[in-house]
């Protein structure tokens, strides 16, 4: 019961690992697959016979060290975080049996085929090391063979952990040393030797492997980005026109700038324009006044030779109450002979 609980809370842990790597990581770094092999370590444990559910012969069982391979298809999320599917083949002997009678050679074999989703968290531990933690859960077939070509087998729910070891030897290339403890229910056999009788074994397992692992998507590639229109260009929102000394005629360069804010008001679908007067501050406040009142209404005209509707345009005159560049009186500033087409 107890290890049924332990794979419980694996099975929760596992199922909410993947659902973080899902929401957290969205930019994945693609498939790998890989390829192990190793040996395999069965600790001592029971080797019980039973007889219509009655004890009948308690062993423990001394296990030869064994074989094991292994292969996996995995996904790494590209932050930490992969999962992955194991097939693992594992083959061990029997060294011998031992009662209260003493011990004796069996020649009992056992092979097994597990399949498990396990979850990895990678660390980098500084140029091409790496370091894995994870565990797994599924499922174990156990098939035992008492020495005869009689076999009896039976599929458990087993857990691992895990510990790896990695150095990334060649792009997209890695070579690892993979240890798994591994945890199942009891496997129970019909005796294969005595109908009516059965066999349960208790089995806790260490596997160490060597392994390479390639990744099929290139290291620390990701998926084109995806193309995107540019930003429409910003909005001009102010063009200024300059005029000469004492004037309210548009010079050419004034007429092109005219034309500009025209093309933008048409472009961008101004509902409405502002055209600003403005002097310097040479003669007096009055007629600097009516002259900045000149000037907007220059450039109002001009907006209408470029198509403007006059409606459209509202025109002010501030003389030399609001200069661009401060002076004193009397100054005979260029920058300050100016007018502001504001679209709006």
């Amino acid at each position: 019961m107890a290890l049924k609980h332990v794979l419980l809370g694996t099975a929760v842990a596992l199922a909410a690992s993947i659902g973080a790597a899902q929401a957290e990581h969205v930019t994945p770094t693609g498939w790998y697959v890989s390829l192990a092999a190793g040996v395999n370590m069965i600790e001592d444990g029971n080797f019980d016979w039973r007889s219509f559910g009655i004890l009948t012969s308690h062993n423990t069982a001394d296990w030869d060290t064994g074989y094991a391979v292994a292969a996996a298809v995995g996904y790494d999320f590209g932050d930490h975080w992969r999962a992955e599917f194991e097939v693992a083949y594992r083959h061990n002997d029997t060294d011998q049996l031992c009662n209260s009678g003493g011990c004796y050679t069996s020649g009992w074999r056992v092979w097994e085929l597990s399949q498990m989703v396990n979850i990895l968290y990678d660390l980098h531990l500084g140029g091409n090391w790496s370091a894995s933690v994870g565990a797994g859960i599924g499922g174990n077939l156990v098939v035992v063979r008492p020495g005869t070509s009689v076999d009896a087998d039976d599929y458990v729910l087993a857990g691992q952990l895990i510990g790896q070891l990695g150095y990334q030897f060649a792009d997209r290339w890695q070579l690892y040393a993979d240890y798994h403890f591994m945890m199942m229910e009891d496997p129970e056999f019909d005796n294969p030797l005595s109908a009516g009788s059965t066999l349960e074994i208790e089995k806790t397992e260490h596997t160490v492997m060597l392994g390479i692992r390639f990744d099929l998507q290139r290291d620390g590639a990701a998926p084109p980005p995806r193309e995107e229109a540019p930003p429409p260009p910003e909005r001009p929102r102010e063009f200024i026109v300059f005029f000469g000394f004492n004037k309210s005629n548009l010079t050419a360069e004034a007429q092109r700038v005219v034309h500009e804010a025209a093309e933008a008001a048409k472009q961008y679908g101004s509902a409405s324009i502002l055209v600003v007067g403005h002097t310097d501050t040479s003669g007096s406040p009055s007629y600097n006044l009516r002259l900045s009142l000149r000037r907007a209404a220059a450039v109002r005209s001009g907006l209408a030779q470029e198509g403007i509707g006059q409606d459209m345009v509202r025109t002010e005159g501030k003389g030399e109450t609001e200069l661009m560049v401060q002076t004193g009186d009397g100054v005979k500033e260029p920058q300050n002979r100016r007018a502001t087409i504001s679209l709006h």
